[in-house]
């Protein structure tokens, strides 16, 4: 190929071509450049696509890097669907729901299912004493209290010691399926087996992937130092909550009220079957819920990736707890890149709807085999585009790309890097897993043995179990929106590192020095980047 430059992929193609040239005497302009494969400058709106030339007779990187795109609304029109069918079923609830309440409140004083009363070994009705509101106060209370600290406390830790702790948590994968296998084999054989062909992969991951942990724990200490200085994410992530667990009870009502509507029902069958009319109303409001469940969690994945690329690039912005990075992203993933955000989320919706439609054809006794088949195959589908997704919105985040535009990014990343990301991503959202069902129970030990101390709870049996579950789902929660948020920043610094190194360096020497090494470490025999040759003659060698 002709052209004024040479870019070499590989140590071995470097050596290739330096004898290529001692041999041929074919003159050089420009000393010999090892640049970063994925170098990048900071996204800044007046930047251009591909590396512009470092001199006259040098090469521009062939990576293309990403640049800021300007304020504008993406993927419109499914901005303005998700927006009107939100709407819709909003509207409608504030219709019914007055009606509904009143119904539910009710149906529930006329059950004496509901009712405190329970009968005793006699048959004698006596009311049961339920505990006060102090109870329930204090078990929240502290739940409240007692997750987000410990979530604080692990991430301190888990930046102290994170090779540590990402290894305890591959060889706690492997004891607990070990362990698994060992008394599975009594009872069932061929479940034993299983675990123990599991327990023999993971032992085989843990050794091809061990010189590899140093990396993903640098990645991951980034991305905690990320969250300690935008804290407000954690604010951004409730809000996204909030707004679900409204959005849900709207949703209820909407569809209690719609699906009892006469032209909903199928009157031939005597079943109160649906007709095909309610069927498909149905589906549509099943679809509403997969659809805003999964924008609402994207959201804040784009709005994290956001901060991560303003704490890469301009440290200044991302240096509080609701600083200007954090108000910026969520502003910009929740308007402008609204639509792009619902156009990925639509289609993990429809798979969500057709699986799930599937599922419930597979329990039919009359069902066939290749329903069971196409169900599992969606399954896999499924998590694929989900997977293709979230790196889909780290795109849309960082740079404000439209939906199609960042899937484009997301295929020349994994083209690059292909197992690397993999590996660095599913390392850290290991310890991420284990690190919030930890919290979730010692958040649960922590009710129940302070609700134990309180005299009045002694008394009341098996409501000790009840604050514990409280405490267990509270600290699961809260814990994992923490976990959530570092696992999609993690996420982020992977995009970043690939995009912009040099700036990286620029901005965060230690940690940057941290991260080349360690990737230098576990990819000793690849070259960072392409070798960049300036050739004066004007003939290289691509």
């Amino acid at each position: 190929m002709d052209s004024k430059y040479a870019v070499v992929q590989t140590a071995e193609a470097h050596v290739a071509l330096e004898t290529a040239v001692d041999d041929d005497n074919i003159p050089v302009a420009a000393p010999v450049l090892v640049a970063s494969e994925f170098s990048a400058p900071p996204p800044q709106p007046n930047s251009q696509k591909g590396s512009e030339p470092y001199a006259d007779d040098e090469i521009s990187i062939t990576w293309e890097k990403g640049e800021t795109q300007p304020a504008a609304f993406r993927d419109k029109w499914f901005a303005i669907a998700f927006v009107t069918q939100v709407v819709a079923i909003s509207a409608t609830a504030m219709v019914v729901a007055p009606s509904s309440w009143a119904e539910l409140f009710s149906s529930i004083d006329s059950d004496p299912a509901t009712s405190n009363n329970y009968h005793d070994d006699d048959g004698v009705s006596q009311e049961q004493d339920l505990p006060g509101i102090e109870f329930w106060a204090l078990v929240i209370g502290i739940s409240l209290l007692v997750a987000p600290a410990l979530s604080l406390f692990s991430m301190t830790l888990m930046a102290k010691n994170a090779i540590g702790m990402i290894t305890a948590s591959l060889w706690f994968s492997i004891i607990l399926c070990g362990l698994l296998a060992v008394c599975s084999i009594f009872v069932a054989p061929l479940v034993g087996v299983i675990y123990g062909i599991f327990t023999i992969c993971l032992v085989s991951y843990l050794k091809a992937v061990k010189h590899r942990i140093p990396y993903a724990a640098s990645n991951l200490k980034c991305s905690i130092s990320v969250l300690k200085n935008n804290l407000g994410l954690g604010l951004v992530a409730i809000g996204s909550m909030i707004a679900l667990v409204g959005y849900m009870l709207s949703w209820a009502f909407a569809f209690t009220f719609t699906i009892n509507l006469d032209s909903m029902k199928d009157n031939s069958t005597g079943d109160n079957d649906l007709s095909p009319l309610g069927g498909f109303v149905a589906c549509s409001f099943l679809l509403s819920f997969y659809w805003t469940h999964e924008v609402l969690r994207n959201i804040v994945r784009a709005t994290v990736s956001g901060v991560v690329g303003h704490w890469w690039f301009v440290p200044t912005e991302a240096a509080s707890f609701c600083s200007l990075a954090v108000m910026g992203s969520a502003t910009r993933a929740s308007t402008y890149s609204l639509g792009s955000i619902a156009f990925g989320s639509l289609i993990v919706a429809v798979l969500h709807l057709i699986r799930n439609t599937l599922n419930n054809a597979r329990n039919d006794r009359n069902a066939s085999i290749l329903t069971c088949i196409a169900a599992c195959i969606l399954a896999y589908i499924e998590a694929l585009v989900e997977y293709f997704n979230k790196w889909a919105y780290v795109y849309v985040g960082l740079y404000g790309y439209d939906y199609v535009e960042a899937g484009k990014r997301v295929m020349n990343l994994f083209k690059q890097r292909g197992w690397n990301v993999i590996i660095a991503d599913n390392l850290t959202n290991r310890l991420l897993g284990i690190m919030s069902l930890t919290i979730g129970i010692l958040t649960g030990l922590c009710t129940l043995f302070v609700t134990f101390l309180v005299d009045e709870i002694e008394s009341k049996q098996g409501w000790l179990g009840v604050g514990f579950f409280i405490g267990f789902v509270i600290g699961m929660v809260l814990s994992g929106i923490f976990m959530g948020l570092l696992s999609s920043a993690v996420d982020s610094v992977i995009v970043c590192f690939a995009e912009a190194p040099q700036e990286f360096n620029e901005t965060h020497p230690e940690m940057a020095q941290e991260m080349n090494q360690t990737w230098k470490d576990a990819w000793p025999d690849v070259v960072r980047g392409p070798v960049v040759v300036g050739l004066g003659g004007g003939l290289g060698v691509v």
